[in-house]
């Protein structure tokens, strides 16, 4: 069932691009308060595990449609999961990271169901 697939894929898109926004220091500063910056270990964790996630969400995309379509599938997947970071580091950057541990929970059990479906 391609449906798991795409929700695992968005949700590693989001969790990942909320990983590399929280290594940022101007996104840590609006999520934790102005003048707090990401100690080094914190930011570079961040930024591993955000690429992790990205990559993750390429080979979903890939396995779902093939290299031609997955390609433009994980590149879609992708805005819309960054579009859904912007606006709510707009509106409410505390939830954010919140957010992102609850998509990197969902993609994980979707990733399962769609793996053993």
């Amino acid at each position: 069932m391609t449906g798991f697939g795409f929700v695992a894929s968005l949700a590693l898109a989001y969790a990942g691009w909320t990983a590399l926004s929280v290594g940022m220091d101007r996104h840590y500063a609006d999520i934790h308060g102005r003048g707090k910056e990401p100690d080094r270990k914190t930011r570079n964790v961040c930024r591993l595990l955000g690429t992790i996630a990205l990559l993750l969400t390429f080979a979903v995309s890939v396995r779902l449609q093939g290299w031609t379509v997955g390609s433009v599938l994980c590149l879609g997947t992708m805005t819309a999961g960054a579009l859904m970071l912007v606006l709510l580091l707009t509106y409410a950057p505390q939830r954010a990271i919140g957010l992102g541990r609850g998509a990197s929970i969902a993609a994980l059990i979707f990733g399962i169901i769609w793996l053993a479906w």
